[in-house]
């Protein structure tokens, strides 16, 4: 009797297991496996390639924007919220993504539901966070542009900081839902995903004729983009721009990056699971979270003193790599090293 009911305690865990790994993938059972083993060999290698540089750049980014001085404090929280997510997917997501496709090649059914389910929960939360912290750099970027003089006294780092608790509560809390209430987690992503794109856009889009309606002021019926570079007021027109189009890139790289996954969710609708469809799937995920990886090039890139900071970095581990190998040479020599490397 105890054998009987722990075989069938046993079978109901593994039914819901199961359950869940049909959720996953339910294209399993239809899918060509030579296709899909090789897509998920090639998928492991670039999620664990990515994964590190991912951690890595994005550790190095964090460090940069506590160091640097010239960033508004509410600016460089919102970035810190950006770079936290990109170095959580690195970190957590990426890693139990190539467990959980790894375990399907190797038909490990509890770690491939296990790593399955959790990467998917926090790939969620990670990605809700990104979109709704650009929907506030945005906004932040809007309100820079408008309020000018009362900008520092109304976006304050407070109530940033608040505004930041708040979107990594609530993705926190909707991508849960996932395993409990597929309804609830569908019907919150086709609410807040057209929201928050439609406000970022409207956001660039005002920033974009405010510009040109200063342009026009300033006598240049030109690209404002390109003709404005100050303003005798309250702000540094030249500055804002820039950061401006720095944002909107790190939008335009988002929404790049996502452009395959909702492909993907296109062709499912239309031609349902199969093994073309089960393979973008893998590769689109994958581009999700690439992105992370590709955010710190567009910091340094677009904003210099974050580049200074990080070339400091390199420049101070590559000293440190010299001294070490130059460490067991005569002491004569070394000081004419060191001497050398002062001048």
């Amino acid at each position: 009797m105890l054998n009987l009911t722990h075989g069938a305690i046993e079978n109901a865990s593994l039914d819901k297991l199961t359950g869940c790994c049909r959720h996953l993938d339910t294209f399993f059972s239809s899918a060509d496996s030579d296709i899909i083993l090789l897509s998920d060999t090639i998928v492991c290698v670039l999620n664990a390639v990515f994964s590190f540089v991912a951690v890595f750049a994005n550790i190095i980014i964090l460090y940069a924007l506590c160091k640097a001085s010239s960033l508004h404090s509410p600016s460089k929280a919102l970035l810190c919220s950006l770079a936290l997510s990109d170095l959580g997917v690195g970190a957590i997501v990426q890693p139990l993504f190539v467990a959980y496709r790894w375990a399907h090649i190797n038909d490990n059914l509890p770690v491939l539901c296990t790593a399955g389910i959790i990467s998917h929960i926090e790939g969620s939360h990670f990605s809700a966070v990104s979109f709704l912290t650009m929907t506030a750099i945005s906004l932040d970027r809007l309100l820079a542009l408008l309020l000018r003089v009362q900008y520092q006294s109304v976006v304050t780092l407070k109530r940033v900081l608040v505004v930041l608790a708040a979107i990594w509560i609530g993705g926190g809390l909707w991508a849960s839902t996932w395993t409990r209430n597929q309804n609830t987690y569908t019907l919150v992503s086709i609410i807040y995903i057209p929201i928050c794109f439609s406000i970022t856009f409207v956001a660039y889009l005002k920033i974009y004729f405010c510009l040109r309606k200063q342009a026009c002021k300033m006598g240049k019926h030109v690209n404002p983009l390109k003709c404005i570079r100050n303003n005798a007021n309250d702000m540094n027109f030249s500055r804002y721009k820039k950061s401006v189009v720095s944002m909107f890139y790190l939008f335009c790289a988002f929404l790049v990056s996502f452009l395959p996954y909702l492909c993907h969710k296109v062709a499912v609708s239309i031609s349902g699971w199969c093994t073309s469809t089960s393979v973008l799937f893998s590769f689109a995920l994958t581009m999700v979270y690439i992105n992370s990886s590709l955010n710190p090039l567009i910091y340094c890139w677009r904003i210099s003193e974050l580049k200074q900071i990080v070339v400091r970095v390199f420049c101070r581990c590559r000293e440190r790599s010299v001294v070490t190998k130059v460490k067991y040479v005569s002491s004569r020599d070394q000081v004419k090293i060191l001497s050398y490397k002062r001048y």
